[in-house]
């Protein structure tokens, strides 16, 4: 058995849940190789990712993909990208498991799109993960980084659990456990699909990132650390806007300027105080775990 993990990692709480992922599947002797599309230009300036993702992913039984969840829902390249898969033949398995982090406040329905996507590729989802991390984003404009210093320990669980659902197939045919994956109660799922519309929140509802060009030194951190390559540093040592992306509101520019010229523009207080009505309301349970719940899974 052969897997292949896909991951787009913003902030590097998905990149750490798919290492763990890979050793996990190493210790159960199931080869595995790991692609990430992260400000990988080749992949985010591709006229056709789909043959980008037929050249670049190997042959696989089982295929793994990782994301973050955004404003409740599965970050959109990622959506795009499941979108892209090849059909599963040719070298390209039919089982397929999505992973999900997000900030500990609510997964949304992340793990519902992503097997709604995956089935829509021809794949049979066989389980998934939801992985509460730090809320990365709050790092930008609240006193502290939200459910930052978490243990691993509840990671690796879950991980654990993932992988355990990927070694039953050599004792049993996969079964199709998509509904397991629609977790999420009537009124959560209607906030997530009627308010928590990902783009346009990022249009309208969240703080525009701006650069100061009087104090950039143009030294390209930011670029560097740009998940969607939607920042690029120019020739004439400037900092720049491609046009043909947009800006995620992942932060990782304003975290790592060294000179604190990248900025969020907006009613910042408005959007700390959101959030923090939003952490008032206290924690998803469970924080992190595999779906279908094993009990459901045996049905």
């Amino acid at each position: 058995m052969k897997a292949t993990i896909i991951v787009f990692s913003p902030s590097g709480n998905t990149a750490r849940a798919a290492t763990v992922l890979a050793a996990s599947l190493d210790r159960r002797g199931i080869a595995n190789a790991t692609l990430t599309v992260t400000g990988d230009s080749r992949y985010f300036d591709a006229k056709d990712r789909r043959s980008f993702l037929r050249e670049m992913v190997p042959a696989h039984n089982v295929l793994l993909i990782g994301a973050p969840v955004y404003a409740h829902h599965l970050q959109y390249h990622m959506k795009e990208l499941i979108a892209a898969l090849p059909a599963p033949k040719e070298g390209w398995g039919k089982i397929a498991l999505p992973f999900v982090t997000y900030g500990g406040i609510s997964s949304g329905v992340a793990l519902e799109e992503a097997s709604a996507l995956l089935e829509k590729s021809g794949r049979t989802v066989i389980a998934g993960a939801k992985i509460a991390s730090s809320h990365r984003m709050t790092r930008a404009f609240m006193p502290e980084e939200f459910n930052a210093n978490q243990p691993e320990s509840p990671m690796i669980h879950a991980i654990e659990g993932l992988v355990d659902r990927i070694a039953e197939l050599t004792a049993r045919p996969p079964r199709d456990q998509s509904k397991g994956l629609r977790y999420q109660p009537f009124g959560k799922r209607f906030i997530a699909n009627a308010i928590f519309v990902e783009k346009r929140c990022h249009k309208k509802m969240y703080p525009k990132v701006t650069v100061d060009r009087a104090t950039c030194t143009g030294c390209g951190r930011c670029a560097a650390v740009c998940p969607v390559c939607h920042l690029e540093r120019r020739a004439d040592g400037t900092i720049a806007s491609r046009e043909n992306t947009n800006c995620i509101h992942c932060c990782n520019c304003v975290v790592e300027c060294p000179q604190q010229s990248i900025r969020l523009e907006g009613d910042l207080e408005k959007a700390r105080s959101f959030m923090a009505r939003m952490i008032r309301k206290g924690m998803e349970s469970p924080a992190s775990c595999v779906y279908p719940e094993l009990s459901e899974a045996t049905r």
